[in-house]
């Protein structure tokens, strides 16, 4: 009887946690929104956070229900010589807690300051560099969000190192 009680009280226990993940979860909007979303869970959940200050966020539509969202830790710079980016500088950036997370926006074409700003205080620009040096892990995990359109709040996620798409109901 006791074992019984204890089993009802962590499985109570552990369903409000997991319903308290998403209460502050949007769940209507576009890619920002998605990425926002991600983001929160991301932070809250994955042990992938401790290992990196810096996150590189991709997002791409799937199909006319699924939306991808993926992020993984990225230490490498962006390069700028005089005014002139080297490298692709990212369009937009979420801070969350002392983390970075950014990523690129197809439909916007101006380098914004506050972006360059904020880079430079996570020590991401270089100016005027004599070596530009990228690195890349192919074993590096990453977690991927797989987010219905129509309700952001229903998603799905993996890790990066599995390409295979779950199953998820967007009805």
């Amino acid at each position: 009887m006791k074992k019984n009680k204890y089993l009802f009280l962590i499985i109570i226990l552990l369903s409000l946690s997991c319903t308290g993940q998403k209460k502050d979860f949007v769940s209507t909007g576009d890619y920002t929104v998605a990425i926002s979303n991600a983001v929160k869970d991301f932070y809250k959940t994955s042990s992938l956070i401790k290992k990196d200050t810096v996150f590189s966020i991709s997002h791409r539509i799937l199909s006319s229900d699924i939306m991808e969202v993926s992020i993984i830790g990225n230490p490498n710079k962006f390069y700028i010589d005089g005014d002139k980016p080297l490298n692709r500088i990212p369009t937009n950036y979420i801070e969350y807690n002392g983390k970075i997370f950014y990523w690129y926006d197809d439909n916007q074409n101006n380098l914004k300051s506050d972006i360059i700003n904020k880079l430079q205080q996570y020590r991401l620009i270089e100016y005027n560099a004599d070596i530009i040096a990228y690195s890349r892990d192919d074993k590096k995990k990453g977690m991927n969000y797989y987010f219905c359109i129509k309700d952001l709040s229903k998603y799905k996620k993996t890790s990066s190192s599995k390409d295979i798409i779950p199953n998820i109901s967007c009805k």
